[in-house]
């Protein structure tokens, strides 16, 4: 599988992107995940799940839960399904 590549990337607990603090996968991101993933979507779709449910853990244990726009966040934007 094709390891992502970008600067862009998920602080942990938060979930905010290291670079500009807006909530990850943040625009750059984005596009630089769907470059790299062009020829293999559905990679991108495995990739971003299990970092939505590495999310859904981290906010479990904080004190807040997972934003209401979840799957749009994580998985939404990508185009892809997995049927």
């Amino acid at each position: 599988m094709l390891v992502p590549r970008t600067e862009h990337v998920g602080e942990r607990p938060s979930w905010d992107c290291l670079v500009c603090g807006r909530p990850w996968p943040c625009a750059t991101a984005k596009v630089e995940l769907a470059e790299q993933y062009q020829n293999f979507p559905h990679g991108l779709a495995v990739y971003l799940g299990s970092c939505m449910l590495e999310a859904i853990d981290d906010w479990a244990a904080g004190s807040g839960g997972p934003p209401a726009d979840l799957y749009e966040r994580f998985l939404g934007w990508t185009g892809t399904t997995l049927n």
